[in-house]
């Protein structure tokens, strides 16, 4: 009888054993299989820069880390005549404001949330006539005839913004869509024009023509929202209020090689509608002016992309209405 309970007690052992090995070796195999599945998931994922291979693109859209700076600055300065003046020249027709030689965009945080898309919480700045005056003061005298006597802030951190953007390939077309909702508080736009926001959604279409050539279009449509009507010493002036803008911006680019390349926009199908200050009256809408830019791309590395150009009306050129400009895309981390 001991002997039969010593062979039950070690059976009942073994089997414990053995089913306890079996319990181990499945979910070895299930962790296995975990991490097979996730190994495979990731390298079904691609890398954004396989499908979006314009410099320039890659740049707009920023580091590929999951967090990272991310700005989008321009300089726009005085004509071709008179590169060095404080004012800048009203090169598209229609421009009955006149504004200052200013370095300007928008500065933030990218948020990468998948390889596509990505959030940017942005804010604009605004550094007016860089290269005149007294940069140590905080405001200084506007050269501009309608402000006379006034004083211009000299700096300006404002106007904040939300943007969502996703990057795809349409077939062989390389896609970027954006949305952006931007608050208002700089002093112009607040004070003179009351504007209180804007909601602006972008298309950029790109398609590759061999190894050189790309041919592409931006299209953009913006819109806006006011607190009050102009004052009437504005409306006077010739000042208006945009309700919405829309435009068609085909481009070019010709790559010389990695690192350079020719690049032309033509801004010739934009058009805007204006508030009517009278609220019993229609607005109306105008046909912008055409103008074109063309300048020398260059690729600094994937995350830095510089553009000088100058800036131009194709059908009235002449060097007091030419100006110059740098626009700049840096991503950092």
């Amino acid at each position: 009888m001991k002997t039969l309970s010593t062979l039950l007690m070690a059976a009942l052992l073994m089997g414990g054993y053995a089913q306890a090995e079996q319990q181990t070796a499945a979910s070895e195999n299930k962790s296995a299989a975990k991490v097979s599945d996730l190994q495979k998931s990731e390298e079904k994922q691609k890398d954004i820069d396989e499908e979006i291979t314009n410099a320039r693109q890659r740049a707009a859209l920023g580091s590929k880390s999951k967090f990272s700076f991310k700005s989008a600055l321009a300089y726009n300065g005085g004509s071709v005549k008179t590169p060095g003046d404080a004012i800048r020249p009203a090169y598209r027709a229609g421009n009955t404001v006149q504004t200052l030689a200013s370095l300007a965009g928008t500065v933030g945080v990218n948020y990468r949330v998948t390889e596509r898309d990505s959030l940017s919480l942005n804010t604009g700045l605004i550094l007016r006539n860089p290269f005149h005056g007294d940069l140590t003061r905080s405001d200084f005298q506007d050269p501009r005839k309608d402000k006379p006597r006034g004083k211009a802030d000299r700096v300006e951190v404002s106007d904040p913004s939300l943007a969502w953007t996703r990057a795809y390939k349409a077939g062989d077309i390389q896609m970027v869509t954006g949305l952006t909702y931007t608050q208002y508080t700089n002093s112009d736009d607040v004070k003179t024009f009351k504007r209180m926001g804007q909601v602006s959604l972008d298309q950029t279409m790109i398609g590759e023509v061999g190894t050189k050539l790309s041919i592409g279009a931006s299209v953009s449509a913006d819109t806006y929202l006011y607190t009050n009507d102009l004052d009437k010493v504005d409306a006077d002036k010739g000042y208006q209020q945009e309700m919405l803008t829309f435009g068609i911006y085909p481009f070019l680019e010709y790559a010389f090689n990695d690192n350079f390349q020719f690049r032309t926009v033509f801004g010739y199908f934009a058009n805007t509608y204006y508030k009517n200050q009278d609220s019993a009256s229609k607005g109306t809408v105008s046909a912008d002016t055409p103008y074109q830019s063309m300048g020398l791309g260059i690729v600094v590395t994937r995350d830095i992309y510089l553009y000088p150009n100058i800036q131009f009306t194709p059908f009235d050129i002449r060097d007091d209405r030419t100006n110059v400009a740098l626009s700049a895309n840096i991503n950092l981390f």
